[in-house]
């Protein structure tokens, strides 16, 4: 996809529900938005980062980012640090099959008892497990997190330690089979600190619990051409005890995900040189990631979903690619009105056709990642603002037609105050992919024995670009202790072991401060060791998983306690036309009451 050379003035336009904290009324939700926006009324979410005044032409026409080789073909163009920042900020390049292809891969302290489904499958003790420890001749120990062969790249790196020494422990990167470390410093400096970058690149979160409970995350990519190794050293040096008997002095969590791309492609890899000559692409791509929504004036065609929706009645619309070549979805703005709103959230439900094939069925509420109560909350791919107002912005291509729908299934009048559809050109290809999402909800489940909950199977060709989780927990311990089991194509065994609910989700320790990133998000944590309603989701850039066949997305359902709950994903990805889910749409699950109260929770 070519970076689109874009003025000064866009990119201020540009700042939307990213930088925004709140909203007046005008003549309409989308126009007060871009009038703050234009008026310089912003903020973020997440504190300390300014927006600094970099120019906008760093991101230059020319060679697409996007060109390489489309799953098994050889690739002429390198890889470069420069190449995955304008991947992050493209939503485009994600609906197409990736070129150069990668595999998403991910290393983690998950319990190493965990050998088989019959063999340790819920061991718990995620906590300094590594591939192996090497003994220096000074004593020191390094504890290898991973030490992988390239081509590749680090796209995310999450990390939370059990006391406060230990974040200043050494982290070290070796990469390109170099003896010395390219990087090196402490875990707190390296990994959401501002070692590499800053927010949101690299962060905390967050910033309302003191310092060891933070999650830490580093999203800047670290490409490698040949090879990379990831130690972390204690600051004593001593060895560290692994699993449970770590706790509470020696346990660090770690999750990475990194690509692995064909022998066959050029990949630059980071230096430091190469970092410091990047510093104003960084902040650049940082400014870009925060203001993060197209504005109104350079849409291509906005069509119209507003008006009343009676009971067990339907709004439609209709699109037509206005070219030969194809057409595409960018913007979905929606705002309803009912008596009971949180029902209406969660009874009121999208589905969308691309070329005649039902790819989304989603209650609103759920899509928007606000589930069934309105909480602000700002990302990458779309944002809730505290009147009501969701947009999305998933790039959704088709090559002749698409069909919107909204279904009330309530048994009240819907009244859709807002709805606005934006449609853009796109060329069709064979890489095109379809946007596809998905909802259900266990309802009424007990917490115990320990399982696997599926969000979700797919069968096809495409990628897994993020989800959100929607609960209500009638007890006040913590319920997110399962990790995500991520099976890709052939895998045996899960490519992505995860070391608890919300460390996937990017924060740490059962935190309930809401926040908001472009990565990840928590709109509401207040069913976090406590009763309550949680929301949480994590939105894929770089850290997408390509599949070729299939994938299987199952989370564990671990509570410290006996409870009850209702536990709702939804799932999003792009994929190939003919991709088959194994979630088919739930009315009656859409219609069933939501939870507000324990009682509400059968």
């Amino acid at each position: 996809m070519i970076a689109k050379k874009v003025n000064s003035r866009l990119l201020l336009i540009g700042v939307l529900f990213f930088l925004i904290t709140s909203f007046g009324v005008n003549d309409s939700p989308l126009d007060e938005l871009i009038q703050n926006m234009e008026a310089g009324q912003l903020g973020i979410s997440t504190p300390g980062h300014k927006i600094s005044k970099t120019s906008n032409n760093l991101y230059k026409e020319g060679a697409p980012v996007d060109v390489g080789y489309a799953m098994g073909q050889k690739s002429k163009t390198k890889v470069t640090f420069q190449s995955l920042l304008e991947e992050m900020v493209s939503r485009e390049f994600i609906a197409r099959l990736p070129m150069p292809s990668y595999k998403n891969l991910q290393a983690s302290s998950y319990d190493r008892r965990t050998v088989s489904r019959n063999e340790g499958w819920y061991a718990n003790g995620d906590r300094s497990y590594f591939v192996n420890v090497e003994e220096k001749e000074d004593g020191r120990h390094e504890h290898v997190m991973m030490d992988v062969e390239g081509p590749g790249a680090i796209v995310r790196f999450w990390s939370v330690t059990s006391n406060i020494d230990l974040l200043g422990g050494t982290l070290r990167f070796y990469i390109d089979d170099d003896s010395s470390p390219v990087f090196s410093g402490t875990l707190e400096n390296l990994v959401g600190g501002d070692f590499f970058a800053s927010v949101p690149l690299s962060m905390a979160l967050a910033r309302e619990s003191v310092k060891v409970k933070r999650g830490r995350n580093l999203y800047l990519p670290i490409p490698f051409s040949e090879s990379i190794k990831i130690t972390y050293e204690r600051p004593d040096g001593k060895k560290l005890i692994e699993g449970e008997p770590a706790w509470p002095n020696d346990a660090v969590f770690y999750n990475i995900n990194y690509r692995l791309y064909d022998r066959s492609v050029q990949v630059e890899s980071l230096s430091p040189k190469s970092l410091t000559s990047a510093k104003k692409l960084i902040e650049l791509t940082q400014e870009k990631l925060i203001s993060a929504t197209v504005p109104k004036s350079v849409r291509s065609k906005v069509k119209s979903l507003k008006g009343k929706i009676l009971p067990e009645k339907s709004k439609v619309l209709e699109l037509k690619a206005s070219s030969n070549k194809g057409g595409a979805i960018d913007q979905i703005s929606l705002k309803i009105e009912a008596e009971n709103l949180p029902q209406a959230l969660r009874s009121t439900v999208l589905e969308i056709s691309f070329d005649g094939e039902r790819t989304v069925w989603a209650p609103v509420g759920d899509f928007f990642g606000t589930g069934y109560q309105i909480r602000p909350s700002k990302h990458w791919y779309g944002a809730v603002d505290k009147n009501g107002v969701m947009l999305s912005q998933w790039i959704m291509p088709f090559a002749e037609t698409s069909t919107i729908k909204l279904h009330n299934l309530g048994t009240q009048e819907v009244n859709v105050d807002l709805g606005e559809v934006s449609v853009v050109n796109w060329e069709w290809d064979v890489r095109s992919m379809h946007f596809g999402s998905a909802w259900h909800q266990y309802t009424n489940i007990n917490s115990k024995p320990n399982r696997d909950l599926n969000y979700v199977t797919l069968q096809g060709e495409g990628v897994y670009v993020g989800d959100v989780l929607t609960l209500f927990d009638i007890s006040p311990k913590w319920w997110g202790e399962g990790d995500e089991k991520i099976f890709v194509d052939d895998d045996a065994f899960p490519s992505h072991f995860g070391t608890g609910s919300e460390d996937y989700y990017g924060y740490a320790w059962c935190l309930g401060a809401s926040f908001s990133t472009p990565f990840v998000i928590q709109p509401d944590g207040s069913g976090n060791e406590s009763v309550g309603f949680t929301i949480n989701g994590r939105y894929r850039i770089l850290d997408g998983i390509p599949f070729c066949k299939k994938l299987r997305f199952d989370m564990e359902l671990m509570h410290w306690e006996k409870s009850r709950l209702n536990y709702a994903p939804t799932v999003y990805w792009y994929a190939r036309p003919g991709v088959k889910s194994n979630i088919e749409p739930a009315p009656e699950a859409a219609k069933y009451p939501v939870a507000l109260t324990p009682g509400d929770v059968k």
